[in-house]
């Protein structure tokens, strides 16, 4: 690969980036995912955020609100009202590809497939990087247009091959 992966980070990335370290065994392996991503393939890519990523990162508790506005602030924000992104959204709802009332997740997925991302970043196993949803996701997003992003979590974005 010539170019620089161009990688969407949803605001779960961020927040696991800069949390406090946990004690929690769980908590800690996301932490320490995510922060191996950050040190070891992050400077190899171009990363990307989004009014919704901003959003969504600017509630809770002040502290972490601070740690993560900061962190966010450093990148790239993509303009997600675009009508394309919109017009994408509201397909991945109508055809429950994502739930109907997870409206900010269809927004982060249609941003980073309008913009041609090659990652969108995530802990989100809910409904974003989920291999059972994932299919039906890439289907509405190719019958658009566009090419659906990987959808991974840090753990699995540390086997993609950057250089």
């Amino acid at each position: 690969m010539g170019d620089r992966l161009k990688v969407y980070c949803e605001t779960t990335f961020w927040s696991w980036l800069v949390a406090k370290p946990s004690t929690n065994p769980d908590h800690a392996v996301k932490q320490a995912y995510t922060r191996k991503w950050w040190e070891e393939c992050a400077p190899l890519c171009d990363i990307y955020v989004s009014d919704y990523v901003a959003e969504e990162a600017s509630s809770g508790d002040p502290d972490q609100v601070s740690l993560r506005v900061a962190e966010i602030s450093r990148h790239d924000s993509l303009f997600a009202d675009d009508p394309r992104v919109r017009s994408l959204a509201m397909e991945l709802l109508r055809t429950h590809a994502v739930p109907e009332k997870e409206v900010t997740d269809a927004f982060h997925i249609a941003t980073a497939a309008v913009y041609g991302m090659d990652i969108l970043l995530t802990y989100n196993c809910r409904h974003m990087a989920n291999l059972a949803t994932l299919p039906k996701t890439a289907s509405v997003i190719a019958l658009a247009g566009y090419e659906c992003p990987k959808i991974l979590t840090p753990e699995k974005a540390l086997e993609v091959q950057y250089v």
